[in-house]
């Protein structure tokens, strides 16, 4: 609102009081009676000014102009004030707009511990809630080392690795900064996934050298002979050829290791082809009909013409690998590889009575390396990787392995496929033609 123009106003009281003072003859009382109204008006916009000065904020009243003038300096200034205040506060909400999306917990402390502002991460990780705002850290999240940890002095302490007091499996690191205001921003995050990880790679490293050791060991000693100036020309002759089966073990090692770090790698679908799985089965036992104890050790039995899509060679090694598992760790007298209709899917089982496998292992077995020591079982032969390679490739054809067994009861794995097509008469298929494939490969297992 416009200020009243206040000469205007002291002109025109003075000319109302010298014409009061002219047509009454009393000019002193006149200018006396002009003095006390400029008094009243002046009161008057002094308690307006009072008003407006207990909401400062609000836009001064209609004033005249010297009391307007008075009101609009703090009104400027307070105008100057809010706008840094709003411009500060968007920007406070930038921040903590940032800190819920870091997946990592973010908590302020003061100087002296308590929490000031903490983001959702904090409140999931440590079970926090609104309520503990104000509440010492140290005193709801209940560590000894976290405490020892938090009660720092320095700058930037050295990050904490230590177990999460709601969940003992779970690993967390924390870091801490000290503002210039004593303020301690505490940043935290689950490594869990990350030491286990680190933890694998190691124990990889010491398998693949293990591995390696005994192969090696034995050509360094064959080598040791062959250099021997008193060994006889028939012994080195001897002990060449023995160099095969290390330099095999060796060579299969790594290409399963190849192999499974392209599965691994990877994250291309494979190429999809039509595969017809009994001929793919069929090779396979046809491949590994030297490695059988006995003649009609394997029996195949198809029941499914179905045919699925896929990588022919990704899965000719899956059941390669299930094949010679059963024939070479499970001591087994019989195995049976099926390939039989289940719902809309295919199933491909590979079942042997052998010595199994104690339950409590049953969800390491595709573990790299990972083997179990069973009385009655073969040899520890093999790369040790096989069951793993199944993994991912089943993995790669949005299919898993399932796995029963029980000491002393045999062994069961067996994956699922979505069927490609049904095949004329695929359910109801003329058993003739799984009796026939039953009698021709148990025919090439026994001239083997």
């Amino acid at each position: 609102m416009q200020p009243t123009n206040e000469v205007q106003l002291i002109l025109l009281i003075a000319v109302v009081a010298l014409s009061l003072g002219l047509l009454s003859g009393f000019m002193g009382w006149s200018l006396c009676f002009g003095a006390l109204v400029w008094i009243i008006i002046q009161y008057g916009q002094h308690e307006r000014f009072g008003q407006w000065a207990r909401h400062p904020l609000r836009v001064p009243p209609n004033l005249n102009e010297a009391w307007y003038r008075l009101a609009m300096i703090p009104y400027r200034q307070l105008g100057r004030e809010r706008q840094r205040t709003r411009a500060m506060l968007g920007r406070m909400r930038d921040i903590v707009g940032v800190t819920e999306l870091i997946p990592d917990a973010v908590i302020l402390l003061d100087e002296g511990g308590a929490i000031e502002s903490m983001n959702s991460a904090a409140r999931k990780l440590f079970n926090l809630k609104k309520e503990d705002v104000g509440l010492g850290l140290a005193n709801i999240v209940r560590s000894p080392d976290f405490a020892e940890f938090l009660r720092g002095e320095e700058a930037e302490n050295a990050p904490l690795e230590f177990s999460s007091p709601l969940n003992p499996e779970q690993q967390l690191e924390a870091r801490s900064f000290i503002s210039e205001t004593q303020s301690k921003l505490i940043l935290v995050r689950d490594i869990t996934s990350s030491n286990r990880l680190l933890t694998m790679r190691q124990q990889f490293v010491a398998n693949v050298s293990h591995e390696l050791r005994t192969p090696l060991t034995v050509v360094g000693g064959y080598l040791e002979t062959i250099n021997d100036e008193s060994a006889s020309d028939e012994l080195r002759l001897q002990l060449i050829d023995k160099f095969t089966k290390p330099m095999k073990r060796m060579q299969s090692l790594v290409e399963d290791l190849l192999l499974l770090t392209q599965l691994e790698s990877s994250t291309a679908t494979p190429e999809l082809r039509e595969v017809v799985m009994t001929q793919v089965i069929k090779g396979a036992v046809e491949e590994l009909h030297t490695l059988q104890k006995a003649p009609g050790q394997v029996t195949v039995r198809m029941e499914s013409s179905r045919k699925i899509l896929g990588s022919e060679k990704e899965l000719h090694s899956v059941c390669i690998n299930l094949l010679s598992n059963a024939i070479r760790h499970s001591g087994a007298q019989n195995i049976e590889i099926s390939w039989k209709d289940h719902g809309d899917s295919v199933r491909l089982s590979v079942v042997d009575d052998g010595c199994g496998i104690p339950t409590e292992y049953l969800n390491r077995l595709t573990e790299r390396f990972f083997r179990v020591d069973v009385v009655g079982a073969h040899t520890r032969v093999g790369t040790g990787l096989g069951l793993a390679i199944v993994k991912h490739v089943l993995k790669r054809h949005n299919s898993a392995l399932h796995i029963e067994s029980a000491l002393n009861s045999g062994s069961s794995f067996s994956c699922e496929f979505l069927a490609l097509g049904v095949e004329q008469n695929a359910v109801h298929m003329d058993s003739s033609l799984g009796q026939q494939a039953d009698r021709t490969l148990r025919g090439d297992a026994g001239s083997s």
